[in-house]
């Protein structure tokens, strides 16, 4: 009877192991934090930045679809996120997924057998700057297929962001949110919105709107700095901030 409870006890672990994921790695403080927790999670904080997850289940057409459709993102935004489009982490990121300063896909783990984080099922993420929220989201929502989106800010406030806040389209999944602390700060530590890592518009130069531009659709996509506009040449496949 013994051995069968302990049994009993190892697979419900493994189970349990298996649904909750891999704990995202720990993130260090922006070096010029000054060991102050300035994000209040009982309040409003400000939003830095958004991630964009396609979740999906193991099983080969899932996993198919799923990787079909990162490539098919990543292909259709490359005038937006440049010629390498993987978020490269930092110092004290070295995942990618917080504070990149532009657009781009966070490759952090296999998405063929690995969960992560708050995930029971396969995801692949995308890191957002604010200013290219209004221009992702209504790709995803109109491509995602039989799949689920799950749209989340970053405030620094993981377990609020990846529960209250979170946003779906299709299906949603339960949240394993034992790798985060309720009402507190466990990321973005020194963060602040407007800086470079965390920007809320475009520099000059920068590349604000694609397409064909015989299109009804084609014109400014993303907000450009104050001082600049975003401005569409005739006959170019690309507006930029000027």
């Amino acid at each position: 009877m013994m051995n069968k409870l302990i049994l009993f006890v190892g697979i419900c672990s493994h189970v349990f192991v298996l649904l909750s994921g891999q704990m995202y790695p720990d993130t260090k403080p922006n070096p010029a934090w000054d060991g102050t927790t300035h994000v209040d999670c009982k309040g409003t904080p400000d939003i830095l930045s958004y991630h964009f997850h396609i979740t999906y289940m193991f099983k080969t057409n899932q996993i198919d679809e799923a990787i079909q459709l990162r490539e098919k993102c990543q292909e259709y935004f490359t005038p937006l996120i440049g010629e390498n489009p993987i978020c490269q982490g930092t110092p004290h990121d070295p995942s990618g997924r917080f504070d990149n300063g532009r657009l781009c896909m966070i490759y952090d783990h296999n998405l063929t057998n690995q969960t992560l984080g708050p995930f029971a099922v396969g995801e692949w993420s995308m890191f957002v700057p604010i200013h290219y929220y209004s221009t992702i989201l209504p790709w995803f929502l109109m491509n995602r297929g039989e799949l689920s989106l799950l749209v989340h800010p970053n405030t620094g406030c993981e377990y609020e962001d990846h529960g209250i806040r979170a946003q779906w389209s299709g299906p949603s999944w339960q949240m394993y949110l034992d790798c985060c602390t309720p009402l507190t700060q466990t990321v973005e530590f020194g963060e602040r919105l407007g800086t470079t890592r965390n920007p809320i518009c475009l520099p000059k130069g920068g590349i604000c709107g694609f397409g064909n531009p015989k299109s009804n659709g084609y014109g400014p996509q993303v907000v450009c700095c104050s001082g600049t506009s975003c401005e569409c040449p005739a006959g170019e496949n690309q507006c930029v901030c000027e």
